[in-house]
């Protein structure tokens, strides 16, 4: 059984590295990291048409105006342009969603995105600080096998994944502490506070940019290989 959850761009450029560089098909490599095989394909769909950009998880729901929606159909249906080319002209994520505005527009009904309920994600059970060292070191010890350390604590493989990776970017048992609420409402009370706050938030960002790239061009000859289809994942394995 898989557990929903939301990966990183990070996260799915590891995986996707991880498995281009595996001897195991994909449903197997799949299943072996708790993640579903419908995501892996989609994930390597979305980087063979678009790169890292295909990978990269927006901060919200993108919407597009129904006129960008009829100008990129009526662009496809010309059959004048590749399909990466009218997903980088109107910044659309992935081939999939052009292929329902085009069906949408055949039976005419292409509408402007309607506001849809969010849907709460289940959340997994409370690890304690002391756990959560110790899942770590575990996991550590044990050559990075987060499968068996998420099977082992009976928590998901992706939680296991994200506290090894916060706590190997400076050895410091300090970032699996949870301070949710704690500095709730609290900004900086003066500008030299607020100044050390955004050189951290760009630190950051600059950070999470890099490793996205490196990953990126460990995978960017995949994607510059010549075929008929540019999103055919079995182009992936060769």
């Amino acid at each position: 059984m898989f557990c929903i959850v939301s990966y990183s761009t990070i996260e799915k450029l590891k995986l996707l590295h991880d498995y281009q560089k595996s001897d195991y098909g994909l449903t197997v490599y799949s299943d072996y990291h708790g993640v579903r095989p419908a995501n892996m394909s989609k994930w390597i769909k979305q980087f063979l048409l678009a790169g890292l950009a295909g990978l990269i998880r927006p901060k919200h729901n993108q919407k597009y105006s129904l006129e960008t929606k009829l100008t990129a159909v009526k662009a496809y249906l010309s059959g004048k342009y590749t399909n990466q080319a009218i997903l980088q002209q109107y910044q659309i994520r992935n081939i999939s969603q052009l292929h329902q505005w085009v069906i949408s527009y055949n039976n005419d009904k292409l509408r402007v995105n309607q506001t849809t309920r969010k849907r709460v994600r289940k959340m997994g059970r409370k690890v304690t600080f002391d756990e959560k060292r110790q899942i770590v070191r575990w996991t550590i010890e044990h050559n990075n096998n987060y499968k068996a350390a998420a099977e082992k604590y009976d928590i998901s493989y992706q939680r296991v994944y994200s506290w090894v990776r916060k706590y190997r970017v400076n050895s410091d048992w300090e970032v699996l502490k949870d301070n949710r609420g704690r500095n709730k409402g609290k900004e900086p009370t003066n500008e030299l506070e607020r100044l050390r706050k955004r050189v951290r938030e760009l630190e950051a960002r600059d950070r999470e940019r890099e490793l996205q790239i490196a990953f990126a061009k460990k995978l960017v000859e995949i994607r510059n290989r010549e075929v008929k289809r540019p999103d055919d994942i079995k182009r992936f394995k060769k």
